[in-house]
């Protein structure tokens, strides 16, 4: 689970905050507390040549940038931010886990269409155990 903003802490709401002090809690947060795998921090810059250099390494599975102003506090949604994709992706829901759970899972995946709706659009596979 890659960790990069935070809402409330020790039932602190932190929304009203600007990004740069939310991101400082967080940051504290994971060194107090010693967080590691599951968790991952999302790494952050405001240095123009290191975001380059991370969408050179582009083959290592980074999907691409997100840009937050500094001064703003939390809002929540996509809209909040602007981002950069470096391969087309696609945003989705898990509407549903099946399969038993001894076996590989299934995510069953949707997206909410114009009305409101949230519709089907696919769902995750599984690659074929080996020989």
């Amino acid at each position: 689970m890659v960790v990069f903003d935070l809402e409330r802490v020790e039932g602190t709401d932190l929304t009203s905050r600007p990004y740069r002090e939310r991101r400082a809690v967080l940051e504290a947060l994971f060194a107090d507390r010693g967080l590691a795998a599951p968790f991952t921090l999302c790494p952050s810059t405001i240095a123009p040549a290191t975001a380059r250099a991370w969408l050179e390494r582009t083959s290592a599975g980074l999907e691409g940038l997100c840009f937050k102003r500094l001064t703003e506090p939390y809002r929540g949604g996509a809209s909040a931010w602007d981002d950069y994709k470096v391969r087309a992706t696609v945003d989705a829901i898990v509407g549903a886990v099946t399969g038993p759970p001894a076996a590989p899972r299934t995510l069953l995946l949707g997206r909410y269409d114009g009305a409101g709706m949230l519709r089907y659009i696919g769902r995750t596979a599984h690659p074929s155990p080996a020989p």
